[in-house]
């Protein structure tokens, strides 16, 4: 029997952490940062046109109350292919109280290029090198320093996923969570390949120093039985754990406390495989401004449905557990969120993997102690995005991967937020086929249109009970052709709620008649179809704590149509996007390609009276 990989990443990740292939073209789906592709550099070829239709209807939606800034490009202009990996996404932002001083973080694909990944052929590594990037801004985001990556501490290289927060004991540090390997490769006798030492997880702190910024240490904790305790064996029936980090995100508390978490999905061994569960959550914490980190802590535990050894299903069914998002209160409150879901392998799950929950997770003193990790609350079952990604993403699969937030102080304090986004409809894979007409890529999988949306729901009674009905952040799509997912939801002292998201308008382009996206690491499976991804990034704001929302501003003042980005990373356009409040401000930054490559932008939005 053909064993399953409930999601492509995790045999690459450990490929790409114990045996990193290093032939020239290859390419390595990493599930976070992601292994550039072969030397294609666009899903629908050079110099292909990008953008929207002039014709293509796309609302400018507005209120006289929210005023959307500059959008500003965070990362330097991007090389092209040669020299350089083109991808900046997976973005992230934390900021000071006033919000003047602001750090952006966002996956780096330079830093696929020099030691210890060595991409083949050779192209120039960033200074420093990193595979998670960061930009910061003096100026509340008027203009933005690209720093490259945090530099290299102790041989700490940063592998991508990237999550930043601001706190600390002086409230003015900033956290920066990241997965990290060793940036020393283990050289292999030929043929053999390289060796790449996984790290787990690595939180960097840093400082604003007048006009400039700077990272002062970084911490790392792994996975008591990290994948590099049973690298390269074979697979065998003792169950000896191997287990393998993945999507870690920080919170810190911003009261002085020196409190924080990170909350992040562990693939544990199951049947002999090495990181082949189905995702386990769990929590390390802080209590002293992040000097050091204790853990791990089960919020919510694996759900790989036979871990028998011997049996002939061992470890290839299960539930899924992935993008966690963390919160924290200012008297130990720790609240987790994540995708429970959906069911994957065989046997075949009764809901035809199409029904996902999105569950949270609550531990009252600091992350030390979950409530029953077996049985998180469940805040809603949605149609899971999973077999609906955009267009032209370019992953077979996309993560749900809702946010949350907590009010620490104010006229709501202590009420809790989740936003998560639902298909209209549930959602099945469409069968892979031999492509027509017949092509280098023999198989091809069809365009899935179905429209999804956003949704808010809130807790008073910490995270036991939640609002229903949930509350739309914006007016009912139509069934198919429009998409709004990855949702992050800001709450604010005067009850004001914000939620900033992605939305793409699935449709026909002239100018680009067939929207062609490779979406394996070997380039020999594509979706392929007429519509293409006109994605923009919105804001729809409640002034009444969330109950009911008013009508979507757009944020971005150009749209990227994801089908002719350029790009040589897998995903193209990362896993998410960020937000933060700032005294009267919200802080969006997400990926565009408005210019050609896939870029990290950033934009303030005023919410004066609101």
């Amino acid at each position: 029997m053909k064993r399953f990989r409930h999601d492509a990443f995790v045999g690459a990740l450990v490929a790409i952490i114990v045996t990193l292939s290093m032939s020239p073209g290859f390419s390595q789906d990493t599930g976070d940062v992601n292994e550039p592709s072969s030397e294609r550099f666009s899903s629908a070829g050079q110099g292909a046109p990008f953008g929207l239709d002039a014709d293509s209807g796309v609302p400018e939606l507005d209120s006289q109350d929210i005023e959307i800034g500059p959008n500003v490009r965070v990362n330097r202009a991007q090389i092209l292919p040669g020299a350089g990996l083109l991808g900046r996404s997976e973005t992230t932002v934390a900021a000071d109280e006033d919000g003047q001083h602001i750090v952006v973080g966002f996956n780096n694909a330079q830093g696929f290029c020099g030691e210890p990944f060595n991409r083949q052929p050779p192209c120039t590594p960033g200074n420093p090198p990193g595979l998670s990037g960061y930009g910061f801004s003096t100026d509340g985001g008027r203009t933005f320093t690209d720093g490259s990556a945090p530099q290299v501490i102790d041989h700490v290289f940063t592998r991508g996923d990237p999550w930043l927060d601001r706190g600390g004991k002086d409230r003015r540090t900033f956290f920066y969570a990241n997965l990290a390997v060793d940036d020393r490769a283990i050289i292999n006798p030929a043929p053999a390949p390289r060796t790449i030492i996984d790290l787990g997880v690595s939180v960097h702190r840093g400082h604003f120093r007048g006009d400039s910024f700077v990272w002062h240490d970084v911490h790392v904790f792994n996975a008591p039985n990290a994948v590099n305790l049973c690298a390269n064996r074979p697979p065998r029936t003792d169950r000896t754990p191997c287990d393998l980090y993945d999507k870690e995100a920080i919170a810190v508390d911003k009261a002085g406390r020196g409190r924080g978490v990170v909350s992040l999905t562990n693939f544990i061994e199951g049947c002999g495989f090495a990181a082949d569960g189905f995702g386990q959550i769990e929590v390390w914490r802080t209590t002293n401004g992040g000097h050091s980190w204790l853990g791990p802590v089960i919020a919510g535990r694996d759900l790989t449905f036979n871990t028998i050894p011997g049996s002939s299903t061992c470890g290839l069914a299960g539930t899924l557990q992935q993008s966690s998002a963390p919160a924290v209160g200012p008297d130990g409150e720790v609240f987790v969120a994540w995708q429970r879901g959906p069911d994957l392998g065989v046997p075949p799950s009764s809901t035809g993997a199409v029904t996902a929950q999105i569950v949270v997770a609550r531990s009252l003193d600091g992350g030390a102690t979950f409530d029953h990790p077996d049985h998180p609350v469940v805040v809603a079952t949605i149609n899971t995005m999973r077999n609906n990604p955009p267009v032209g993403f370019n992953r077979d699969r996309i993560n749900d991967h809702p946010r949350i937030a907590f009010v620490t102080e104010g006229r709501l304090m202590g009420r809790l937020y989740v936003a998560y986004a639902s298909a209209v409809a549930p959602v099945t894979a469409i069968p892979l086929v031999p492509c027509s007409p017949p092509a280098a890529t023999p198989l091809c999988r069809g365009q899935r249109l179905t429209s999804s949306q956003v949704f808010v729901t809130f807790s008073d009674d910490l995270g036991l009970t939640w609002s229903s009905p949930p509350t739309p952040v914006a007016s009912a799509p139509p069934a198919t052709g429009l998409k709004r997912w990855w949702p992050v939801v800001t709450a604010a002292s005067d009850g004001t709620v914000t939620v900033v998201y992605y939305e793409s308008q699935e449709m026909l382009v002239s100018t680009n008649p067939v929207c062609t996206v490779f979406f394996n690491r070997l380039g020999t499976v594509r979706r392929r179809g007429p519509a293409n991804s006109l994605v923009n990034t919105f804001i729809a704001t409640s002034q009444d704590g969330g109950r009911s929302f008013d009508p979507p501003v757009l944020v971005s003042t150009a749209t990227s149509n994801w089908c002719t980005s350029l790009w040589n990373v897998f995903p193209n356009f990362g896993d998410y996007i960020g937000s933060v409040r700032a005294e009267d401000r919200v802080l969006a930054t997400w990926a565009d390609s408005r210019n050609g490559p896939v870029d990290t932008f950033f934009a303030p939005v005023g919410l004066e009276g609101r």
